[in-house]
């Protein structure tokens, strides 16, 4: 991927022409697409004309059909297979030949085509493709979408960024001697001439050259050329007044049918240009030669011609008259129109140019061209542009606000406040044009986009009134508005069941899930461009299974919503479904299964590079990420995600991860940073109320904050947000949280000293751990009580828990769960009395957390070594052979004729470890046998 960047007229053409001839001379296969200015394009308007620039050749693949028929396009089913199947193309080519994608000015490229644009991109690297894309720098402004999507094709890519820069001293006089033999002294003042006037541009030295000789100031003379008298030229100070001065030189007719060409386009077809102009075959194929002998024009295969350069094109539209460019707009329109393939957005662009009100019709097929095509942006765009000419007319109320209601429904994934605005507008009018149907599908609509932007209380009430004004209206009443709107605003349950299951109102997410299953459509059926109602309901009613406890459940709808969204190649809901999945059933139930977990993972993330960038989104679908990352101990993979939230402020901020980032803070010692994502979630503390927001995401962050205050022994504080998790716990009837809210509260009444109270607590925890089995709370809760046991002196009981919470960490792939059970390990171990086993549990622990940066425990580890180094060393006993205690221990029960599977459960070990043990005491005994190293064990009074 390579992005060259530079002024007009600073050479990005003609670095890549050169590019172009040296590729097709080496059997590249070179496609070029352009993008143009003073047009409207259609969606993907380069693409499809790189892919066309392919001259049929028999071994080469074909064509995608969407590229051509309407009714193929709409059954590609979304962008991302669009996407998909665009690149499947590229590199189906790139297996037969290397293959030279050259994309021209994509300053003018619609949001679509740069969409796509970094979706190839992303994939060029393991192909033989090369991708170069051309742009101006000086069109970019921050609000411009290359602006932003040019940062992040680097990033991406590791693109290649060559910025073409002005003509040095020596750039000028290799282009002065490259095309004249001139004496010394003539070649120093040309060159001083040029420096002076072009400023370093070769488009414009190379006019301002060609005015010279037009002027008869270079001349040629005895086979080299001569410099007159340049004082007495006069240049003007643009290059657009330059191109003027040759124009002026040209014929009447020449200049006037230019003009009519500079109006068609920067690619000009013979035919319309004679149909619009009224030339005759003479008069055209005469202006044409003049015009290419003028550099004006360039010839292009299929009968049409072209502007040599876009500037050329600028400043000949700009010299025509007003009235004779509305006229020609005009014409052209109309001449496009009579087509049987015409082109809206060409023929809405002349029209609109024209004044003329047929723009409006124009406008809306090419909006709606744009929708099929899954280009949101540009459709938006083109409804916004009909809106506007409506407006100007006065249209019904009725009339404009079913095209806000269309606008808003484009725009709600691409920028949702924009979309709720457009909707709100929509929504004042349908209330005035008295429609009450249409009223309440927009009111619908308006209630997702306020969940979108944060605002989920809001959004829930306005969908749920919304539903039932919707479902109570009579069956007419209904097809009336499925034939007005641009998707069936009935199936409405779908989206609704998501938000309830999300939110935590699980009773309600069942019932109307359930009953939504049984009435809307078949999976099969699309309801529009991404949507799937039923998709959503089993994704919903998932979730609300999986707070539930009703694991088996969980499991069948997350597998059904998978299967419905990958039917219709829906990839980001797919990647969104795999990641809830991963953190409401796989995390919390079968955390053990570490295979399971990673083929999920796996999946994810096919889904996710099939839909990558396909719909710009405002939620960051990383975010729910985050607590794998922070389980698995990839703390470092989570600091660009947490980077990125650090500027987020849309809905993103209120789903699943946002538990994790705030954990994440605290166990990285930042707790301020933790503080104000619990702020934002829950920003009336702990009196905010239940269903404002994403119930897991709440309840983590409830629970940190009590472990929080407990950590600043303010019990008070600690009471209160453990207080508030009950009442979210009880009024949603979730499962899931009540094993670590119980432990929540048995660490509170151990820090208030009752520690009988902090027990019963535990126990309970273990309770609610234990069916459904939840293996995660089960780390932390055993931990707890080998904690309590070993303040208590219960050695045997505290070794007995401690020794299952580290399996369980081991068997969860878990690190830094292992870390924190070690270093209760390491307390235990001195209590008993034996600080060097202490002291080697620390040093792993220091292993595993340091990397983490986990500065809390890290903390906790400095602490207990400086406990340990305030005590005396006790006398150690001696053990034969350089024996350790512990390999004493293991001597004796082998002897003793215990298998290794006996001595791990006695001793709490695993059987790799005893098994380490077992070699360390051959080693030291010089033995090779059970029997030789019993034997040994019976000399030395070991038994």
């Amino acid at each position: 991927m390579v992005l060259v960047s530079g002024e007009a007229g600073i050479g990005k053409t003609t670095l890549a022409e050169d590019l172009a001839a040296r590729a097709e001379a080496a059997d590249c296969l070179v496609l070029w697409g352009h993008c143009y200015d003073l047009t409207v394009t259609p969606p993907y308007g380069p693409w499809v004309e790189l892919v066309a620039s392919i001259r049929p050749v028999d071994d080469l693949p074909p064509f995608p059909a969407f590229l051509h028929d309407g009714e193929a396009l709409a059954a590609v089913g979304s962008q991302e297979a669009l996407f998909g199947q665009t690149w499947d193309f590229f590199a189906s080519l790139a297996a037969m030949t290397p293959v030279a994608l050259l994309l021209e000015d994509l300053h003018w490229a619609d949001q679509e085509s740069l969409a796509l644009l970094r979706f190839v991109a992303r994939h060029v690297a393991r192909h033989r493709v090369l991708l170069v894309a051309t742009y101006r720098s000086e069109e970019l402004t921050r609000r411009h979408p290359l602006y932003r999507t040019i940062p992040l094709l680097v990033r991406d890519t590791r693109a290649a960024r060559l910025d073409v820069r002005p003509l040095d001293a020596a750039g000028t006089r290799g282009l002065v001697a490259g095309r004249f033999r001139l004496s010394d002294a003539d070649a120093v003042r040309l060159e001083a001439y040029l420096e002076e006037h072009a400023e370093g541009n070769p488009l414009y030295a190379g006019e301002l050259l060609r005015t010279l000789e037009d002027d008869g100031v270079l001349v040629a003379r005895d086979g080299g050329w001569e410099v007159g008298d340049l004082s007495r030229v006069g240049v003007p100070p643009l290059l657009v007044q330059v191109i003027e001065g040759r124009l002026a030189r040209l014929t009447g007719d020449t200049r006037r049918l230019l003009e009519v060409a500079a109006v068609i386009g920067q690619e000009v077809p013979l035919d319309l240009w004679q149909r619009v102009s009224g030339a005759s075959d003479e008069v055209l194929a005469g202006t044409v030669e003049e015009a290419l002998e003028a550099h004006l024009l360039s010839e292009r295969p299929g009968g049409a011609v072209a502007f040599t350069h876009a500037v050329v094109r600028e400043a000949i539209y700009a010299g025509t008259g007003p009235v004779h460019r509305r006229l020609w707009h005009r014409q052209i329109a109309e001449a496009l129109a009579g087509k049987s393939l015409a082109d809206p957005n060409a023929v809405a662009h002349h029209f609109d140019r024209a004044g003329d009100s047929r723009s409006i019709r124009w406008l809306l097929r090419a909006g709606e061209q744009a929708e099929r095509s899954y280009a949101w942006a540009t459709a938006a765009a083109r409804f916004e542009d009909a809106l506007t000419r409506l407006d100007d007319r006065h249209a019904p109320a009725g009339e404009r606000a079913l095209l806000l209601h269309r606008i808003g429904y484009l725009l709600r994934f691409l920028d949702p406040h924009r979309a709720l605005a457009r909707l709100t507008e929509a929504g004042a009018l349908a209330s005035e044009s008295g429609d009450a149907a249409l009223t309440s599908a927009i009111r619908s609509q308006a209630g997702l986009l306020r969940c979108y932007i944060g605002d989920i209380l809001e959004g829930i009430m306005e969908m749920a009134g919304a539903a039932d004004a919707l479902a109570a209206l009579p069956i007419d009443a209904q097809e009336r508005l499925r034939e007005m709107l641009a998707f069936d605003p009935i199936p409405f349950d779908g989206t609704l069941v998501l938000w309830l299951a999300g939110t935590g109102r699980l009773k309600e997410t069942i019932e109307r899930g359930e009953r939504a299953l049984r009435s809307l459509p078949s999976p099969a059926r699309r309801d529009g461009p991404v949507d799937s109602p039923i998709g959503d309901c089993y994704y919903g009613l998932a979730q609300a299974y999986a707070c539930l406890g009703e694991v088996l459940a969980a499991r069948h709808a997350f597998q059904r919503a998978r299967t419905v969204f990958g039917e219709i190649q829906h990839h980001l809901m797919v990647t969104a479904v795999y990641r809830f999945e991963i953190n409401l059933l796989q995390l919390p139930y079968f955390a053990e299964q570490s295979q399971e977990r990673a083929d999920l993972v796996a999946m994810g993330v096919a889904a996710a590079v099939r839909g990558s960038n396909a719909v710009s989104r405002q939620r960051s679908l990383d975010l729910a990420a985050l607590p794998l990352l922070l389980l698995e101990g990839r703390w470092a993979d989570a600091a660009p995600v947490t980077a990125a939230l650090s500027e987020d402020r849309s809905s993103s901020r209120h789903f699943l991860g946002v538990g994790a980032l705030a954990l994440l803070a605290h166990e990285q010692g930042e707790p301020a940073r933790a503080q104000q994502v619990i702020a934002e979630i829950l920003p009336g503390g702990p009196e905010t109320a239940p269903g404002a927001t994403i119930l897991p995401a709440a309840l983590t962050l409830q629970r940190l904050a009590a472990r929080m205050a407990l950590d600043a022994v303010d019990l008070p504080t600690a009471r209160a947000w453990l207080d508030a998790h009950d009442r979210w716990l009880s009024w949603s009837g979730a499962v899931l949280g009540r094993a670590e809210g119980a432990l929540g509260w048995a660490a509170y009444h151990r820090a208030d000293g009752d520690l009988a109270l902090a027990r019963q607590r535990a126990e309970q925890a273990l309770a609610h751990a234990s069916e459904p089995r939840q293996p995660l709370a089960l780390i932390a809760i055993h931990r707890f009580l080998g904690r309590l046991d070993t303040e208590e002196r219960r050695f045997a009981d505290a070794e007995a828990h401690l020794q299952q919470s580290r399996t369980l960490a081991d068997a969860c792939a878990a690190p830094f769960e292992r870390a924190l059970t070690l270093l209760e390990l390491a307390g235990l171990r001195a209590a008993e009395g034996n600080p060097d086993e202490a002291r080697t549990l620390m040093a792993e622990v220091r292993s595993i957390c340091e990397p983490l940066e986990a500065k809390p425990t890290l903390e906790r580890v400095a602490t207990l070594e400086a406990r340990l180094a305030a005590v005396p060393a006790p006398k150690r006993p001696h053990y034969p052979a350089g024996l350790t205690a512990r390999e004493v221990e293991v001597l004796r029960l082998v002897a003793e004729g215990f298998s290794d599977a006996e001595v791990a459960a006695r001793l709490y070990l695993s059987r790799r470890t005893v098994g380490t043990h077992l070699t360390a005491i051959y080693t030291k005994l010089g033995v090779s046998s059970r029997a030789a190293a019993t034997r040994f064990a019976v000399e030395h009074g070991l038994l």
